[in-house]
């Protein structure tokens, strides 16, 4: 089993219903939830262009 995605998925469905519950709107956590996600894919990517700048 892929445990990695299983867990980031656990996080992800953990996170989202946090946000729902906070904002009481569907759509302003579905916002949240875009923002979050470009944001974690920029940094991901930061990190994976840094590894590479630094071998």
């Amino acid at each position: 089993m892929n445990w990695k995605f299983i867990l980031r998925w656990v996080i992800t469905f953990t996170v989202c219903l946090i946000i729902y519950d906070l904002t009481a709107s569907f759509w302003m956590s579905l916002g949240i939830l875009i923002l979050l996600i470009v944001a974690e894919n920029l940094i991901i990517d930061w990190i994976k262009k840094r590894k590479g700048a630094r071998k």
